[in-house]
């Protein structure tokens, strides 16, 4: 098995857990060593049981770009960042890049990515999108009481203009549920069975017949595009350029939708059940058998094989 030296914050606690949950997958089938702190690098091998085969390091969730470790360039084991939000720190993550020469990323959307570094066109950028936990994400046998939600940040018009056009619409419509997102931190314990996060949010997905997601302006793959098909719901949510290679379809798994179209797409699939269905479970099959937090750790697995 491969050594790996996995440098990242502890997101055991945060609203969404996938990397911890990532981390507990990779643990699995590589021999993985975790490190939380800043520092630099040969004072952080000096404090490992073994040399890694492979170091990834992920320091962009959560408020702060940490952990941040240097001297990279000093050091011949190959190193990458993981980009979750390449849209955050940037002019701080682009002299961290320079500083210690880093040429491999694995990202959650490449066109995204490569609009805020177009420097790093020639380095080897690896699509690593993101995954369901389906120990959480999954069907509870819950009655769908709820014909239409939409949960999540929708006071940034400008970020998710589809988002605004839908709550604008609806807002009046008894049928419609919405709920603000819990935002983006650690929970205590106590905050956690309260608040609308993991198995409370997976359950709250549960309730809908069809639930709206999106994108962004930026056309990232989110969280939603799995956990709302994960959970046996009907997806509504645009086609984005990365969905393919993802093998996500519209139609099949997902339906695709626009500002223009979302309402009658909606009245569709909420009258013609047995074709809701059939999307529904076709979605739920492909997410459970093909976009796990195991598979996407076996993915990352051979992308850093093929490094090797």
């Amino acid at each position: 098995m491969l050594n790996i030296l996995l440098i990242a914050t502890d997101t055991s606690h945060f609203t969404n857990n996938n990397y911890h949950v990532l981390e507990k997958e990779l643990a699995n089938i590589t021999n993985l060593m975790v490190y939380r702190k800043s520092g630099h690098i040969n004072k952080i091998l000096h404090n490992i049981p073994y040399k890694p085969d492979f170091i990834l390091i992920l320091n962009d969730v959560g408020k702060n770009f940490a952990p941040v470790v240097n001297g990279l360039s000093t050091i011949n084991i190959p190193t990458a960042l993981v980009v979750n939000d390449a849209h955050r720190f940037v002019n701080q993550r682009k002299r961290y890049i320079t500083a210690n020469h880093i040429k491999i990323f694995f990202v959650i959307c490449k066109h995204n990515f490569f609009n805020y570094y177009p420097d790093q066109q020639h380095d080897k950028v690896f699509f690593l999108p993101q995954f369901a936990n389906i120990s959480i994400f999954k069907k509870y046998n819950i009655e769908k009481s709820i014909d239409m939600m939409m949960l999540g940040e929708t006071s940034l018009p400008k970020i998710y203009p589809l988002r605004e056009q839908i709550l604008k619409y609806f807002k009046s419509d008894p049928r419609f549920v919405t709920s603000p997102h819990p935002g983006w931190k650690n929970f205590s314990e106590k905050q956690a069975k309260e608040a609308l996060i993991k198995e409370n949010y997976a359950r709250e997905i549960n309730k809908a017949k069809l639930f709206f997601a999106c994108g962004s302006i930026r056309q990232v793959v989110t969280f939603k595009y799995f956990e709302v098909p994960a959970c046996g719901t009907l997806l509504l949510a645009p086609d984005l350029p990365e969905l393919k290679e993802i093998g996500l379809l519209p139609g099949k798994h997902f339906v695709d939708i626009n500002e223009e179209n979302f309402a009658e797409k909606a009245e569709y699939y909420l009258i013609n059940e047995q074709k809701r269905k059939r999307i529904i479970e076709q979605g739920f099959h492909f997410i459970h058998h093909n976009h796990s937090a195991a598979h996407r750790a076996k993915q990352l697995v051979d992308q850093i094989k093929t490094i090797l």
